[in-house]
């Protein structure tokens, strides 16, 4: 994710997923950033459920479910790539024609 993520409002969306989920066994709900880089957070979600195939269904619906929350209500905090341009003079207007 961008540094911008809300990552409390993340946390509370994913504990509200959870509790939608009859997959949930409600024994984990935890939302970690885990790793930092130039540009990127990471961020994790662990829950936990009955077996592993629960297990692999409710990651996904999480998945897919806090992805769209973030789209629609943080879109700025997807992941994305910036460039600053140096020495350019903001000032000056391009040619009219080439």
């Amino acid at each position: 994710m961008d540094y911008s993520v809300p990552v409390e409002k993340v946390r509370e969306e994913l504990s509200r997923l959870l509790l939608l989920s009859p997959l949930w066994d409600k024994k984990v709900d935890v939302l970690q950033v885990t790793d930092t880089k130039e540009t990127t957070i990471e961020i994790r979600a662990l829950m936990s459920s009955r077996n592993s195939g629960d297990a692999f269904d409710l990651r996904c619906y999480v998945r897919e479910n806090l992805i769209a929350f973030i789209e629609k209500n943080y879109p700025n905090s997807l992941p994305r790539t910036r460039a600053e341009i140096k020495g350019m003079d903001c000032n000056n207007s391009l040619p009219a024609a080439l």
